[in-house]
């Protein structure tokens, strides 16, 4: 008796009679009770060894980076519905922000031979003779890869520099001419240059000043950390009328600080955020940002590593999802 023969005799998809024999939760009631009935009158018993075996084959290992990012939390929510789905089971990994995820894939690659592996942020060319050593396919998520050699690495992401660039212009258009900056470490993180590159070419483009050592606080990707670098951006840049942070869980933090500081948002300070996270939208003000689209990010990522696992030799992709900028209440216009 094998899984095949279930499949005829309860007049359902050998795919489905996987999900119900291996306990997947996505089966209807219907379909489980008749499998089940199917496979007990038949005295069918599972090979555990074979299934170990094959189970290597159907697993999908997920790297997040951050230990506190909202937005790659929403993505693996909806990663993990949609793997669900399928024949894969999965596992998650997680990292913090400064973590070589090459070195920890490679790791997981040598032990548990997955069929694929999922990076929700990463810095593949700052880690790229470690990327390179990966042999299955894997999908970077919110992050571009088009340059790495490694053809088993694709990517799904926005277009960081473009996005910056517009919300810094909307900042300078508002009358915002003295501007800092709340971000991430640029010598570290992949995205965090991007941002600022995006964030340069708008200061370039109007002809401002800008003062990297002054007017640029670095810090990790959370709320408690906004709070922290905002308050050493005040106090050694006299003047600033706007602040442009990478992440919403900083502008967050920040607006949260600043409040406590006597200092009100946006009458005393503009704030920018970056991500479009849903809290942005009923915190007050409400958060001018960039929203990314989790959902597109997600979808458009897993299927990319599922093509990439079913077809061999398959030449990587790289797409970037639309953005949309969020004009919330957060910028005062001053000119």
């Amino acid at each position: 008796m094998t899984i095949k023969d279930i499949a005829r005799l309860s007049g359902y998809a050998v795919g489905t009679v996987s999900r119900v024999l291996n306990d997947h939760p996505n089966v209807s009631e219907t379909a489980r009770t008749k499998i089940l009935a199917v496979a007990k009158e038949h005295h069918f018993v599972r090979n555990t060894n074979a299934q170990q075996l094959k189970q290597q084959g159907r697993y999908i290992a997920i790297l997040v980076k951050g230990v506190s990012n909202i937005l790659l939390n929403s993505i693996l929510e909806i990663i993990q519905k949609h793997i669900g789905e399928t024949i894969y089971t999965s596992s998650v990994f997680v990292l913090d922000e400064y973590d070589n995820e090459a070195k920890t894939a490679l790791k997981i690659y040598y032990e548990k031979r997955p069929a694929g592996i999922i990076f929700l942020g990463g810095n593949p060319q700052r880690y790229e003779s470690d990327f390179n050593k990966i042999k299955v396919p894997c999908v970077l998520i919110t992050n571009q890869a088009p340059n790495v050699s490694n053809n088993n690495l694709s990517s799904v992401g926005t277009d960081d520099v473009k996005a910056a660039e517009q919300i810094t212009d909307y900042l300078i258009e508002n009358g915002h001419t003295k501007l800092g900056v709340i971000g991430g470490d640029i010598n570290n993180s992949e995205i965090s240059e991007r941002r600022f590159n995006g964030f340069l070419n708008s200061v370039k483009k109007h002809g401002l000043e800008f003062d990297f050592d002054m007017q640029y606080q670095t810090t990790k990707y959370s709320f408690e950390d906004g709070a922290s670098a905002v308050k050493q951006l005040i106090s050694k840049c006299d003047g600033i009328t706007a602040i442009f942070t990478m992440g919403d869980v900083q502008a967050i933090g920040a607006i949260r600080m600043l409040n406590d500081m006597g200092i009100s948002v946006p009458k005393d300070i503009s704030i920018t955020g970056f991500d479009g996270l849903l809290l942005t939208q009923y915190i007050y003000p409400r958060l001018t940002t960039i929203r990314q689209s989790e959902s597109q990010l997600a979808k458009c990522g897993l299927a990319a590593l599922l093509e990439a696992i079913s077809k061999e030799d398959e030449e990587s992709v790289h797409l970037l999802i639309p953005y949309e900028f969020i004009e919330g209440e957060s910028v005062l216009k001053i000119n």
